[in-house]
C-alpha cells in the first residue's frame, strides 16, 4: 500500500490533471487538450537537461526541410511554435532551465565553455553590434526579422553552454560519440536510398542524395572518425565501420563540390595527425594537399550550385577551365566584388545584420543581398569586424582544443573523437569558403554548436595537471 502522502498527492494531481483537460477541451477545443499534456512534458524536460541536448540535435539531424519520398518534411521543427520560439529554441530553453534547476537543488555548479569562452563571448559581443548597426541604420529591418537572424548566430555561443554543462563525464562524450555514429549512420543510408531510388532533389536529370550540410557534416565525421580509430588501431564498433563507406558514398552523391574538397582534404589530414608521423616528407604531403584544396576551392565560385550534377562533368568545374562556366559561378565573382566595395565603405561596423548589400557593378544573377558567400565576408559586412575576428577566433580556437584533447586525453575513444571533431572544424572552414553556413542557416549553426561544446566538455575532462592547471590538493 502507498503511503498517504502519496496517494493524497497522486489523487491531487490527476483532479488537477482532470480540470486541466476540461477547461482546455472547453477554451481552445481538443487542441487545448494538449496544454497539460505539453505542460508535463515541460517538466519532465526541465528535470533532464541531458535528454533536452540530446532530442535538439537529434532532430536538427533527422528533419530535413523538404519530403523525400517516404520520409516526411520536418519544417515544423523550424517553424515558430511559442511566441518567436521554434521548437529548437524551446528545447535549448528547457535545457537551460534544467541546468539551473541542478544549480539550484542539487548545488551542481555550472561550467564555462573554455577554452572557447572568450571567443563565443566575441562573437556575442559583435552579434549585438550587428543588431545596432541594423537597427540604427533604418534599412526596414523588422525586429522579427532581426530576431530570428540573431538567433542563427546566438545558437553559436549558447548550444555550447549547454553542451559543456549535460555533458560532465567521460561516459557522456562516449555516448554523444555514439550518437555523432549513429546519425550519420542513418543519413548515409537515407542519402543512398533519396539517390539511388530517384525520390529526392532533381538536377540536370540526376538525383542528389542532400543538398543541406548538415547531413554532409554528420556523415563526414563519421568517415573521418572511422579513419582515425583504423589509423590509430582503436577498436570500434563492426555497424560503425560498415556504415562509413555507405556515408563517404551518400556525401559523394551530394554532388557538392564544396565537400568533395573538404572530405578530400581532411581525411588527408586526419591520417596524418593520427599517425603522429613527423618529418619532411610529412610535411610536403600536408603542403601539396593545402595548395590543391585552396586551388580547388579558388576555382569554385559556388559549394551549392548544383548546376552540372553528374559526377564527372561537375568535377570538370574544379578546374581552371571550369571556372565561371555557369551563371551561379559568375554571380558569385560578381558578389564578392560588391560585398568587398560594401566593406570598404563601412569597414569599422559593417552594414549590419540582415541589411541588404549594395550594387556596385552588375550581377550575372539576382540574389538575396542579405548573404554572402563567402563565410569571413559575410561577418565583417554583417557584424563588423569584431565578427569577423570572432569567427576566426572561435574556429582556431575549436581546431586548437581539438589537437590538445587529441594529445592529453587518456581514453583513446575520445581522441579518436577529437581527430574527427578537428578534421570537421577544418573542413567547415573549406566548406565555407564558398558558401556561408555557420550563423546563416540554423542547422548548421546548431550542430557546430554541438561539436564546440563536446570540446569544451572534453577539455573539461582532462585531468587538472594536463589542462596546464595544478591538481587540486
Amino acid at each position: 500500500m502507498p503511503a498517504p502522502g502519496v496517494a493524497v498527492g497522486v489523487t491531487a494531481a490527476g483532479l488537477a490533471t482532470g480540470l486541466l483537460l476540461a477547461a482546455g477541451l472547453q477554451v481552445a477545443g481538443p487542441k487545448g487538450a494538449m496544454v497539460p499534456l505539453a505542460a508535463v512534458l515541460c517538466v519532465v524536460l526541465l528535470r533532464l537537461p541531458g535528454l533536452c541536448f540530446g532530442l535538439l540535435l537529434t532532430g536538427v539531424v533527422l528533419a530535413e526541410i523538404e519530403t523525400t519520398g517516404i520520409i516526411p518534411a520536418g519544417t515544423a521543427f523550424y517553424d515558430v511554435a511559442v511566441s518567436s520560439l521554434t521548437p529548437a529554441d524551446l528545447l535549448m530553453l528547457l535545457g537551460f532551465g534544467g541546468v539551473l534547476l541542478r544549480f539550484v537543488t542539487e548545488d551542481e555548479r555550472p561550467r564555462l565553455p573554455d577554452p572557447l569562452t572568450i571567443p563565443l563571448i566575441l562573437l556575442a559581443l559583435a552579434l549585438a553590434a550587428g543588431g545596432i548597426t541594423a537597427l540604427s541604420a533604418h534599412a526596414g529591418v523588422s525586429q522579427g526579422d532581426l530576431f530570428h537572424r540573431g538567433m542563427h548566430v546566438a545558437y553559436v555561443f549558447l548550444v555550447p553552454l549547454l553542451a559543456v554543462n549535460v555533458l560532465r563525464d567521460t561516459r557522456a562524450l562516449k555516448a554523444f560519440a555514439v550518437g555523432v555514429a549513429a546519425l550519420g549512420a542513418v543519413k548515409g543510408l537515407l542519402g543512398l536510398y533519396i539517390a539511388l531510388g530517384g525520390v529526392g532533389s532533381s538536377v540536370e536529370d540526376e538525383t542528389v542524395s542532400f543538398l543541406s550540410p548538415v547531413p554532409n557534416l554528420m556523415m563526414l565525421a563519421l568517415v573521418l572518425g572511422v579513419v582515425a580509430a583504423m589509423v590509430r588501431r582503436v577498436k570500434i564498433p563492426l555497424w560503425v565501420m560498415a556504415a562509413a563507406p555507405i556515408g563517404l558514398l551518400s556525401l559523394v552523391l551530394s554532388f557538392r563540390r564544396s565537400f568533395w574538397i573538404a572530405a578530400a582534404f581532411t581525411i588527408v589530414v586526419v591520417v596524418i595527425v593520427a599517425s603522429r608521423r613527423r618529418g619532411r616528407a610529412v610535411l610536403a604531403v600536408a603542403g601539396v594537399t593545402a595548395a590543391l584544396a585552396l586551388g580547388a576551392v579558388a576555382t569554385v565560385g559556388s559549394s551549392d550550385d548544383p548546376s552540372a550534377s553528374p559526377i564527372a562533368e561537375r568535377a570538370q568545374t574544379l578546374t581552371p577551365g571550369g571556372l565561371g562556366s555557369n551563371r551561379g559561378d559568375r554571380y558569385r565573382i560578381d558578389e564578392r566584388r560588391n560585398v568587398i566595395e560594401n566593406i570598404k565603405e563601412q569597414p569599422l561596423t559593417g552594414i549590419g545584420l540582415g541589411v541588404p548589400w549594395e550594387v556596385h557593378e552588375p550581377l550575372a544573377e539576382a540574389h538575396d543581398r542579405r548573404y554572402a558567400h563567402v563565410a569571413s565576408l559575410w561577418y565583417w559586412l554583417a557584424l563588423g569586424p569584431l565578427g569577423l575576428i570572432a569567427y576566426l577566433a572561435v574556429l582556431g580556437t575549436a581546431l586548437w582544443t581539438a589537437m590538445r584533447i587529441w594529445r592529453r586525453h587518456p581514453d583513446e575513444v575520445v581522441q579518436v573523437c577529437a581527430i574527427a571533431a578537428f578534421g570537421v572544424v577544418l573542413g567547415l572552414v573549406v566548406v565555407e569558403l564558398t558558401a556561408t553556413f555557420s550563423g546563416v542557416e540554423p542547422r548548421t549553426s546548431l550542430i557546430l554548436g554541438g561539436a564546440l561544446g563536446w570540446l569544451a566538455a572534453a577539455w573539461r575532462d582532462l585531468p587538472p595537471e594536463r589542462r596546464g592547471l595544478s591538481a587540486p590538493s
